[in-house]
């Protein structure tokens, strides 16, 4: 291999470290070149001179391979197991002189010859390199925006309030997590089965609805108009339901604080933002995901997420009061055992706590939720007690 091998020279303004810079940018993303392989094209370009990059120049380094192991602090063997590998990528090339030697001969700052270390390679390849460069950054931008529309839909699936729907997605993303997803192939797939899924719930027909039913009564007294049928997805309770009184805002007047600020964080009061934050608060009240989800088999996701809303109420209630939750967890247990989706009058629960809440707002007291023996400090709650609260807040007609 020739000992004067020359080359064109960086673009004008571009200097040895920009070069250096946008090497090591591309090097690993771009190349699957090794660290060492990166750390010692390093030490090549501190080896050289500026005037080493100009027009014509020989640009090389002839410092015995040895000598950079003890600079690196590497053994000579790894050395040569980069130097290869650089050599093998295109972007240096090797030569050597009598019996193996590396050597030069530099006059009056210019390398007239070496056999050793040639960066020609390297320093031709610096608009690849650029281009190289330039797809990285526009692929990062991808897997970014890929990465926000992922998660987007996700928030899409949550608001739908479809546990079906919900769990086919986790199938598709379990953890709900991207960011240990680089591939922009694996981001895009993720996505259109999410998209499909979606566009696939929502493209379904709605129901056609009747006429409204209307009264003149005030609202505190009387449900307030609803359809016959009921024509949102997002709904679950039956429009017959007495829970149907009970609005996402008003549920929230015998919220604790922070169930309060998880809904207003998820984008205010509605029915969806209950759902989730309900869902949600179960893992701090010790509410098994499995007890949720037959909970909301059972009694709707609305009906659910309500029951969690006024056992997280109860929890918060002081040490030794009478109507403290101990156990959440076998509270909502004991709701769902009682018997079926109407057997807890949370409707009447909720007016009487909301009236209790307004009058006396510290000592707010939430009526125990659970019947059976079996559920803990809540389980002594009487009939005679949920009948009487039935007949305070027993709904018109």
């Amino acid at each position: 291999m020739s000992t004067t091998l020359a080359h064109r020279g960086l673009p004008a303004g571009v200097g040895r470290f920009d070069l250096l810079r946008l090497f090591e940018q591309v090097a690993r993303p771009g190349f699957g070149l090794s660290s060492t392989a990166v750390a010692l094209v390093r030490h090549y370009v501190l080896k050289t001179m500026d005037g080493d990059y100009l027009s014509g120049r020989i640009c090389a380094v002839w410092t015995q391979a040895r000598r950079f192991a003890e600079q690196l602090g590497l053994t000579p063997r790894s050395i040569n197991s980069a130097e290869r590998e650089l050599e093998q990528a295109g972007f240096i090339v090797r030569n050597a002189g009598i019996n193996g030697e590396r050597a030069g001969d530099r006059q009056d700052g210019i390398v007239v010859w070496a056999a050793g270390i040639n960066l020609a390679p390297l320093v031709e390849r610096f608009a690849e390199m650029q281009a190289k460069a330039e797809a990285l950054e526009l692929q990062a931008r991808a897997i970014q925006q890929c990465r926000a529309e992922i998660r987007q839909l996700g928030q899409r699936i949550r608001e739908a309030g479809d546990e079906d729907l919900r769990e086919r997605a986790e199938t598709i993303l379990p953890d709900g997590r991207t960011a240990r997803i680089t591939s922009i192939d694996r981001l895009i797939a993720i996505r259109e089965a999410l998209s499909a899924m979606l566009a696939a719930i929502e493209s379904a027909p709605e129901p056609e609805p009747r006429a409204l039913k209307t009264s003149d009564a005030p609202e505190e007294n009387c449900a307030p108009n609803i359809q016959d049928k009921n024509s949102s997805r997002r709904r679950t309770t039956r429009p017959s339901d007495p829970l149907e009184r009970i609005r996402p805002a008003t549920a929230l007047v015998v919220a604790t604080e922070s169930y309060r600020g998880v809904v207003e964080g998820l984008g205010g009061p509605t029915w969806p933002n209950l759902v989730e934050a309900s869902w949600r608060s179960c893992g701090r009240l010790g509410i098994a995901q499995s007890t949720w989800g037959r909970a909301c088999q059972q009694f709707g996701r609305e009906r659910a997420a309500l029951s969690v809303l006024l056992i997280d109420r109860n929890a918060e209630l002081p040490l030794g009061h009478r109507y403290r939750v101990g156990s959440p967890a076998r509270c909502l247990a004991g709701m769902m055992r009682k018997s079926g989706s109407a057997g807890v009058n949370l409707a009447g629960l909720f007016q009487a706590t909301k009236r209790n809440a307004q009058q006396v707002p510290s000592e707010a007291p939430l009526l125990e939720l659970a019947i059976e023996p079996q559920a803990g400090p809540l389980a002594h709650l009487t009939a005679r007690l949920m009948a009487s609260m039935e007949r305070r807040v027993a709904p018109d007609g």
